[in-house]
């Protein structure tokens, strides 16, 4: 067989054109019958109509290269789902905000602190409250019992305690953007 056809409008031979495009003259049957390469007469085909549907063939498989090498397609539409979700993902992430579903991390930081403070007074205060009951007591079962009661008191009325999480009044947490 001689080399390919040379002209680009000539007419090729099924084999002259798998050769070209590095492919076997089953797979340019394949691609013929899908449409991907264009016949122009029975068993002949035009060389650069053949060789752009490939092309096409081959881009159409992978979006994500460019016509010229290495640079990236923007996907309008691809990115404009992207921006539409971004949004829909904030406004939804605001009404949760404004209903109540959700805290700033800064509120529930400082109501947090509150607590613990007031859970470590407490703490800090058993001492004081048993230590009179304690005094001359050498009966180390009952010395327990009276500590672990005491802290038990702390702990109930830690668990009892209605924990809310008011809204701050600070301009900052309304214009921080923190959900």
């Amino acid at each position: 067989m001689k080399g390919p056809c040379v002209d680009t409008k000539s007419l090729c031979k099924v084999g002259e054109i798998a050769e070209v495009l590095m492919l076997s003259e089953r797979r340019i049957h394949q691609l013929v019958r899908q449409g991907i390469i264009p016949k122009a007469k029975r068993g002949r085909y035009e060389l650069a109509s053949a060789v752009q549907g490939y092309i096409c063939y081959l881009e159409s498989r992978n979006p994500a290269i460019a016509p010229s090498v290495g640079e990236e397609v923007f996907d309008y539409r691809r990115e404009r789902a992207r921006l539409t979700k971004a949004q829909a993902d904030r406004a939804e992430a605001e009404t949760a905000k404004i209903t109540g579903e959700v805290v700033s991390v800064r509120q529930v930081e400082r109501n947090l602190a509150t607590l613990f403070a007031e859970v470590a007074a407490n703490m800090r205060n058993i001492p004081t409250r048993v230590a009179s009951a304690l005094v001359g007591n050498t009966d180390e079962r009952e010395v327990k019992t009276v500590l672990l009661r005491e802290i038990d008191s702390v702990l109930t009325a830690l668990a009892d305690s209605d924990i809310l999480i008011e809204p701050s009044d600070d301009e900052e947490d309304a214009d921080s953007g923190e959900i």
